[in-house]
């Protein structure tokens, strides 16, 4: 669990989160359909409109010093869970985390990317490897399963894209009970993804 959490979140740790009042959110999406104000906003750049069943969690929209920001879904019921360091934590049979960058340039959020995609080859047993678009954003969407003894949740989904300069992963990941196709499910929230209209 610990070592999932910090490949999800690579990085956040280093957020250093401040007290300015967030700005205003877009006006229009890319595709030029206005901005929803219930969507969950996420670095003043996605919009998320997330599938039915599928609760919004948490959403860090304090910018950190690096550009960083993240906000989690989750399907399902939570469940107490304790890992091998003694920590606690709420599991549900489906969770879902969207990790934002803002880089300098198109070039740097690739190799954002690069990096990301190679941190998810290191740590998970890749089953699949395949290119999608999501409403106008190119992504690489990876399936993978996790090693049992090391992690409470058995398999997931992960899609790594860049929008202008901003690097862009959405992870999925199910615990052993849920049986339905990760990689399509992972699209299915990919496609309630909206970004902001340059």
């Amino acid at each position: 669990m610990k070592k999932t959490v910090a490949m999800i979140l690579a990085g956040v740790l280093c957020l250093a989160l401040t007290g300015c009042t967030s700005a205003p959110p877009p006006a229009q999406a890319a595709d030029g359909s206005p901005w929803d104000e219930n969507w969950v906003t996420v670095g003043n750049m996605v919009g998320v409109n997330a599938p039915e069943g599928m609760d919004s969690r948490e959403n860090n929209e304090a910018l950190a010093a690096n550009g960083m920001y993240y906000a989690t879904w989750s399907m399902g019921e939570s469940q107490p869970y304790t890992n091998e360091e003694g920590e606690d934590a709420e599991l549900y049979d489906t969770q879902i985390y969207l990790l934002l960058r803002g880089c300098q340039s198109a070039k740097d959020a690739e190799n954002t990317l690069s990096q990301w995609k190679d941190m998810a080859n290191r740590n998970y047993v890749i089953d699949s490897t395949t290119e999608e678009t999501h409403n106008g954003v190119d992504f690489t969407v990876i399936t993978y399963t996790f090693e049992p003894e090391s992690n409470p949740y058995a398999r997931g989904a992960s899609a790594f894209g860049a929008y202008r300069n901003y690097a862009v992963s959405v992870e999925l990941i199910c615990q052993q009970n849920f049986n339905g196709d990760t990689g399509q499910l992972l699209g299915q929230f990919l496609d309630h993804c909206h970004y902001a209209k340059p």
